[in-house]
């Protein structure tokens, strides 16, 4: 656990925190988009399968706390392949609560994601994320993301253009004002 930014970092699972994760996201899809059910059991089945499958070695889950209750989260699910292959980890569930955006919560949850990747020693991060959405998009770049594939997703109830987004990582490589953060 660590404070920065106006809020606390948890790392690992909380209770409570599969709900608020799955509530978040599907407020603000459905504000964006107007996805609905589909949307939200897909958030819910896939975190849960996650949560279920969590290993500390290889994969973090980190929730933003501010006002006593959970306004953001991230994840990197490692060896995201399933296979052996340690090539790849996978961003997810990255959000925040509109009303806490522009306090430096999101950045604080993404370097630090960044962080564990690199101290993972996983040579390449992806995301998925959907068009449309320039705010996440420029700060993704900021960090060294870069689109290399796109594709009609209809898995929402209607069809969104979904972004894949890589960056590669090496532990030379630095942050925008990274600091190595500690979680206790």
């Amino acid at each position: 656990m660590f404070k920065q930014s106006n809020a606390i970092y948890v790392e690992g699972y909380q209770p409570g925190c599969i709900g608020r994760i799955t509530e978040l996201h599907g407020i603000y899809y459905n504000r964006c988009w107007s996805v609905g059910a589909e949307f939200e059991i897909l958030m819910a089945r896939e975190l849960c399968d996650f949560c279920e499958q969590y290993d500390m070695e290889r994969d973090l889950l980190l929730t933003a706390r501010a006002d006593e209750r959970l306004v953001g989260s991230i994840a990197v699910q490692g060896n995201a392949d399933n296979s052996n292959n340690k090539h790849e980890a996978r961003l997810r569930w990255f959000i925040l609560d509109p009303v806490y955006q522009g306090q430096g919560i999101g950045k604080a949850l993404l370097q630090q994601a960044l962080h564990f990747c690199r101290k993972k020693a996983f040579p390449k991060l992806y995301l998925w994320t959907v068009d449309g959405l320039p705010q996440s998009r420029y700060l993704y770049e900021t960090f060294g993301f870069q689109v290399v594939a796109q594709e009609l997703d209809i898995r929402y109830g209607h069809p969104l253009l979904s972004l894949k987004m890589e960056m590669i990582l090496t532990s030379s490589s630095s942050l925008p004002n990274e600091t190595a953060l500690r979680l206790d």
